[in-house]
Protein backbone atom coordinates (compact mmCIF):
# COMPACT_ATOMS: atom_id res chain seq x y z
CA UNK A 1 0.00 0.00 0.00
CA UNK A 2 1.13 3.55 -0.73
CA UNK A 3 2.85 5.21 2.21
CA UNK A 4 0.76 8.31 1.53
CA UNK A 5 -2.38 6.45 2.60
CA UNK A 6 -3.14 5.82 6.30
CA UNK A 7 -3.28 2.25 7.55
CA UNK A 8 -5.89 1.58 10.24
CA UNK A 9 -5.76 -1.01 12.98
CA UNK A 10 -3.06 -1.34 15.62
CA UNK A 11 0.64 -1.48 14.86
CA UNK A 12 2.78 -3.17 17.54
CA UNK A 13 6.13 -1.43 17.76
CA UNK A 14 9.08 -3.71 18.65
CA UNK A 15 11.95 -1.38 17.76
CA UNK A 16 13.60 0.23 14.78
CA UNK A 17 11.71 2.33 12.27
CA UNK A 18 7.91 2.11 12.09
CA UNK A 19 5.97 2.52 8.81
CA UNK A 20 5.08 6.10 7.92
CA UNK A 21 1.36 5.50 7.37
CA UNK A 22 0.11 3.87 10.59
CA UNK A 23 -2.54 5.56 12.75
CA UNK A 24 -2.38 3.58 16.03
CA UNK A 25 0.75 2.24 17.74
CA UNK A 26 1.20 0.08 20.83
CA UNK A 27 4.71 -0.15 22.24
CA UNK A 28 5.58 -3.79 22.88
CA UNK A 29 6.49 -4.81 26.43
CA UNK A 30 9.97 -5.84 25.21
CA UNK A 31 10.84 -2.24 24.23
CA UNK A 32 12.71 -0.24 26.89
CA UNK A 33 13.89 2.58 24.59
CA UNK A 34 12.02 4.04 21.62
CA UNK A 35 14.63 4.31 18.90
CA UNK A 36 15.87 7.41 17.15
CA UNK A 37 13.46 8.49 14.40
CA UNK A 38 11.08 5.61 15.16
CA UNK A 39 7.88 7.42 14.07
CA UNK A 40 9.38 10.51 12.50
CA UNK A 41 7.43 12.34 9.76
CA UNK A 42 4.30 10.21 10.15
CA UNK A 43 1.36 12.54 9.34
CA UNK A 44 -1.31 9.98 10.32
CA UNK A 45 -0.19 8.73 13.72
CA UNK A 46 -2.59 9.99 16.39
CA UNK A 47 -2.51 7.31 19.13
CA UNK A 48 0.52 5.86 20.92
CA UNK A 49 0.05 3.49 23.87
CA UNK A 50 3.10 3.36 26.12
CA UNK A 51 3.86 0.87 28.92
CA UNK A 52 5.53 1.31 32.30
CA UNK A 53 8.83 -0.28 31.29
CA UNK A 54 9.96 2.41 28.83
CA UNK A 55 12.87 4.49 30.14
CA UNK A 56 13.73 6.78 27.25
CA UNK A 57 12.60 8.30 23.96
CA UNK A 58 15.49 8.88 21.57
CA UNK A 59 16.19 11.80 19.21
CA UNK A 60 13.48 12.85 16.71
CA UNK A 61 11.42 9.74 17.58
CA UNK A 62 8.10 11.54 17.04
CA UNK A 63 9.25 14.63 15.18
CA UNK A 64 6.67 16.07 12.77
CA UNK A 65 3.90 13.68 13.83
CA UNK A 66 1.24 16.28 13.10
CA UNK A 67 -1.78 14.18 14.11
CA UNK A 68 -0.41 13.13 17.50
CA UNK A 69 -2.38 15.27 19.98
CA UNK A 70 -1.72 13.59 23.33
CA UNK A 71 0.91 11.36 24.86
CA UNK A 72 1.15 9.75 28.30
CA UNK A 73 4.83 9.25 28.99
CA UNK A 74 4.13 7.32 32.21
CA UNK A 75 7.40 6.08 33.68
CA UNK A 76 9.73 7.54 31.02
CA UNK A 77 12.61 9.48 32.59
CA UNK A 78 14.47 11.02 29.61
CA UNK A 79 13.36 12.67 26.37
CA UNK A 80 16.20 13.23 23.94
CA UNK A 81 16.66 16.11 21.50
CA UNK A 82 13.76 16.93 19.14
CA UNK A 83 11.84 13.88 20.45
CA UNK A 84 8.42 15.47 19.80
CA UNK A 85 9.39 18.65 17.97
CA UNK A 86 6.91 20.08 15.44
CA UNK A 87 4.27 17.51 16.40
CA UNK A 88 0.57 18.20 16.95
CA UNK A 89 0.62 17.70 20.74
CA UNK A 90 -1.86 19.70 22.79
CA UNK A 91 -1.03 18.21 26.22
CA UNK A 92 1.48 15.86 27.83
CA UNK A 93 1.56 13.81 31.05
CA UNK A 94 4.84 12.53 32.43
CA UNK A 95 4.80 11.65 36.13
CA UNK A 96 8.39 10.37 36.28
CA UNK A 97 9.98 12.44 33.54
CA UNK A 98 13.22 13.95 34.89
CA UNK A 99 15.22 15.27 31.91
CA UNK A 100 14.05 16.99 28.74
CA UNK A 101 16.87 17.52 26.25
CA UNK A 102 17.23 20.47 23.91
CA UNK A 103 14.40 21.21 21.46
CA UNK A 104 12.37 18.20 22.61
CA UNK A 105 9.01 20.00 22.18
CA UNK A 106 10.17 22.88 20.02
CA UNK A 107 7.57 24.06 17.54
CA UNK A 108 4.63 22.22 19.12
CA UNK A 109 2.40 25.17 18.35
CA UNK A 110 -0.71 23.71 20.04
CA UNK A 111 0.94 22.46 23.25
CA UNK A 112 -0.93 24.19 26.08
CA UNK A 113 -0.75 21.84 29.04
CA UNK A 114 2.06 19.78 30.57
CA UNK A 115 2.07 17.78 33.82
CA UNK A 116 5.68 17.12 34.81
CA UNK A 117 5.88 16.87 38.64
CA UNK A 118 9.31 15.15 38.72
CA UNK A 119 11.08 17.20 36.06
CA UNK A 120 14.59 18.30 37.14
CA UNK A 121 16.39 19.49 34.00
CA UNK A 122 15.03 21.42 31.03
CA UNK A 123 17.63 22.00 28.33
CA UNK A 124 17.86 24.80 25.78
CA UNK A 125 14.86 25.53 23.52
CA UNK A 126 13.00 22.53 24.97
CA UNK A 127 9.61 24.27 24.76
CA UNK A 128 10.44 27.07 22.34
CA UNK A 129 7.47 28.22 20.29
CA UNK A 130 4.76 26.27 22.15
CA UNK A 131 1.44 27.64 23.43
CA UNK A 132 1.83 27.01 27.17
CA UNK A 133 -0.32 29.14 29.47
CA UNK A 134 1.16 28.15 32.84
CA UNK A 135 3.98 26.05 34.26
CA UNK A 136 4.12 24.00 37.45
CA UNK A 137 7.70 22.82 38.04
CA UNK A 138 7.97 21.75 41.71
CA UNK A 139 11.26 19.81 41.33
CA UNK A 140 13.08 21.70 38.57
CA UNK A 141 16.80 22.31 39.19
CA UNK A 142 17.98 23.80 35.91
CA UNK A 143 16.36 25.65 33.01
CA UNK A 144 18.37 26.10 29.82
CA UNK A 145 18.69 29.13 27.54
CA UNK A 146 15.60 29.91 25.44
CA UNK A 147 13.83 26.96 27.10
CA UNK A 148 10.43 28.69 26.86
CA UNK A 149 11.27 31.34 24.29
CA UNK A 150 8.36 32.64 22.18
CA UNK A 151 5.62 31.34 24.50
CA UNK A 152 3.63 34.54 24.13
CA UNK A 153 0.68 33.25 26.20
CA UNK A 154 2.72 32.05 29.18
CA UNK A 155 1.45 34.01 32.18
CA UNK A 156 2.10 32.00 35.34
CA UNK A 157 5.02 29.87 36.57
CA UNK A 158 5.36 27.87 39.79
CA UNK A 159 8.90 27.00 40.92
CA UNK A 160 10.94 26.16 44.01
CA UNK A 161 13.67 28.31 45.53
CA UNK A 162 17.00 27.75 43.78
CA UNK A 163 19.59 30.49 43.29
CA UNK A 164 21.21 28.89 40.21
CA UNK A 165 18.04 27.82 38.46
CA UNK A 166 18.90 29.29 35.06
CA UNK A 167 21.71 27.87 32.97
CA UNK A 168 24.21 30.52 31.87
CA UNK A 169 25.93 29.80 28.58
CA UNK A 170 29.70 29.83 29.29
CA UNK A 171 30.44 30.54 25.61
CA UNK A 172 28.85 33.97 25.49
CA UNK A 173 30.01 37.26 26.97
CA UNK A 174 26.89 39.09 25.87
CA UNK A 175 24.79 39.75 28.97
CA UNK A 176 21.72 40.26 26.82
CA UNK A 177 21.94 36.64 25.68
CA UNK A 178 22.59 35.01 29.06
CA UNK A 179 19.11 35.08 30.60
CA UNK A 180 16.87 33.97 27.76
CA UNK A 181 14.78 31.14 29.22
CA UNK A 182 11.57 33.19 29.14
CA UNK A 183 12.24 35.53 26.24
CA UNK A 184 9.05 36.76 24.53
CA UNK A 185 6.88 35.52 27.43
CA UNK A 186 4.42 37.74 29.28
CA UNK A 187 4.65 36.31 32.77
CA UNK A 188 2.62 38.26 35.32
CA UNK A 189 2.58 35.74 38.19
CA UNK A 190 5.47 33.82 39.79
CA UNK A 191 4.63 31.45 42.64
CA UNK A 192 7.33 30.13 44.96
CA UNK A 193 6.57 26.75 46.53
CA UNK A 194 8.39 24.25 48.73
CA UNK A 195 9.94 24.17 52.21
CA UNK A 196 10.81 27.90 52.10
CA UNK A 197 7.38 28.71 53.54
CA UNK A 198 7.81 26.28 56.46
CA UNK A 199 11.20 27.83 57.17
CA UNK A 200 9.74 31.32 57.20
CA UNK A 201 6.90 30.34 59.55
CA UNK A 202 9.50 28.95 61.99
CA UNK A 203 11.63 32.10 62.16
CA UNK A 204 11.94 33.46 65.70
CA UNK A 205 11.08 37.12 65.07
CA UNK A 206 7.81 38.31 63.54
CA UNK A 207 9.59 41.11 61.68
CA UNK A 208 11.85 38.50 60.07
CA UNK A 209 8.80 36.58 58.89
CA UNK A 210 7.18 39.72 57.56
CA UNK A 211 10.35 40.78 55.77
CA UNK A 212 10.69 37.39 54.03
CA UNK A 213 7.04 37.43 52.97
CA UNK A 214 7.57 40.88 51.47
CA UNK A 215 10.76 39.71 49.75
CA UNK A 216 8.93 36.81 48.11
CA UNK A 217 5.91 38.86 47.08
CA UNK A 218 7.92 41.62 45.44
CA UNK A 219 8.44 39.63 42.22
CA UNK A 220 4.75 40.07 41.43
CA UNK A 221 4.88 43.81 42.12
CA UNK A 222 7.46 44.47 39.42
CA UNK A 223 6.60 45.76 36.00
CA UNK A 224 5.35 42.98 33.73
CA UNK A 225 6.57 41.07 31.85
CA UNK A 226 9.13 39.43 34.13
CA UNK A 227 12.23 38.63 32.15
CA UNK A 228 14.54 35.81 33.13
CA UNK A 229 17.12 38.30 34.46
CA UNK A 230 14.61 39.70 36.95
CA UNK A 231 13.48 36.25 38.12
CA UNK A 232 17.09 35.09 38.51
CA UNK A 233 17.98 38.18 40.53
CA UNK A 234 14.88 37.70 42.69
CA UNK A 235 15.68 34.04 43.43
CA UNK A 236 19.21 34.94 44.45
CA UNK A 237 17.92 37.74 46.66
CA UNK A 238 15.40 35.48 48.42
CA UNK A 239 18.09 32.80 48.96
CA UNK A 240 20.50 35.35 50.43
CA UNK A 241 17.88 36.87 52.74
CA UNK A 242 16.60 33.54 54.11
CA UNK A 243 20.16 32.33 54.79
CA UNK A 244 20.77 35.55 56.76
CA UNK A 245 17.70 35.00 58.93
CA UNK A 246 18.49 31.31 59.42
CA UNK A 247 21.89 32.38 60.79
CA UNK A 248 20.23 34.91 63.11
CA UNK A 249 17.72 32.29 64.20
CA UNK A 250 20.55 29.91 65.13
CA UNK A 251 22.20 32.62 67.21
CA UNK A 252 18.97 33.04 69.18
CA UNK A 253 18.78 29.29 69.75
CA UNK A 254 22.33 29.13 71.01
CA UNK A 255 21.72 32.05 73.37
CA UNK A 256 18.64 30.26 74.67
CA UNK A 257 20.64 27.09 75.38
CA UNK A 258 23.11 29.13 77.45
CA UNK A 259 20.23 30.53 79.53
CA UNK A 260 18.83 27.03 79.90
CA UNK A 261 22.19 25.74 81.09
CA UNK A 262 22.42 28.51 83.72
CA UNK A 263 18.87 27.77 84.88
CA UNK A 264 19.65 24.07 85.27
CA UNK A 265 22.83 24.89 87.14
CA UNK A 266 20.97 27.19 89.51
CA UNK A 267 18.28 24.57 90.12
CA UNK A 268 20.95 21.97 90.87
CA UNK A 269 22.67 24.24 93.36
CA UNK A 270 19.35 25.03 95.08
CA UNK A 271 18.61 21.32 95.33
CA UNK A 272 22.01 20.70 96.96
CA UNK A 273 21.41 23.57 99.40
CA UNK A 274 18.10 22.03 100.47
CA UNK A 275 19.70 18.63 101.02
CA UNK A 276 22.24 20.21 103.34
CA UNK A 277 19.81 22.36 105.33
CA UNK A 278 19.67 20.20 108.49
CA UNK A 279 21.68 21.28 111.57
CA UNK A 280 23.96 18.30 111.27
CA UNK A 281 24.51 18.94 107.63
CA UNK A 282 25.34 22.58 108.34
CA UNK A 283 28.23 21.52 110.57
CA UNK A 284 29.58 19.17 107.95
CA UNK A 285 29.05 21.65 105.15
CA UNK A 286 31.69 23.96 106.65
CA UNK A 287 34.28 21.42 105.65
CA UNK A 288 33.04 21.17 102.07
CA UNK A 289 34.85 23.06 99.39
CA UNK A 290 32.10 25.27 98.01
CA UNK A 291 33.79 25.61 94.64
CA UNK A 292 34.00 21.84 94.27
CA UNK A 293 30.30 21.58 95.01
CA UNK A 294 29.48 24.20 92.42
CA UNK A 295 31.73 22.50 89.91
CA UNK A 296 30.02 19.17 90.57
CA UNK A 297 26.58 20.74 90.20
CA UNK A 298 27.55 22.38 86.96
CA UNK A 299 29.00 19.11 85.71
CA UNK A 300 25.77 17.24 86.41
CA UNK A 301 23.60 19.80 84.69
CA UNK A 302 26.14 19.94 81.87
CA UNK A 303 25.46 16.29 81.14
CA UNK A 304 21.82 17.21 80.70
CA UNK A 305 22.78 20.12 78.50
CA UNK A 306 24.82 17.83 76.28
CA UNK A 307 21.67 15.83 75.69
CA UNK A 308 19.75 18.99 74.83
CA UNK A 309 22.43 20.36 72.51
CA UNK A 310 22.99 17.02 70.79
CA UNK A 311 19.38 15.96 70.33
CA UNK A 312 17.17 19.01 70.66
CA UNK A 313 19.10 21.90 69.13
CA UNK A 314 19.56 20.25 65.68
CA UNK A 315 15.83 19.55 65.65
CA UNK A 316 15.12 23.25 66.17
CA UNK A 317 17.56 24.46 63.51
CA UNK A 318 16.03 25.62 60.24
CA UNK A 319 16.70 23.69 57.06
Amino acid sequence: MNDNQPVGGIYVYRGGRAPNNITHAVIDESVKVIDEGAFRDNPFLHTVEMHDGIDRVREVAFECCESLLYVNLRRIKILDSFAFSDSGLTHVDGDDLEIIRDNAFQGCLNLRKIALPSLRIIESCAFEGTDLRELNLPEVEQIGVCAFDSNSHLRRITITLKANLFFIDPLTDDNDKIDTAFDSCRIDKVVLIGSIHETISSLHMERWRNDMTKEIDQINQMVSPHKTTVIRWWLQSVCSRIEHYKTEHLKVLKAATVLLELALWKAKLSEKDEDESSDCAKVKRIKIDVEDARSEARGSCGAGMNIIIKNVLPFLELK
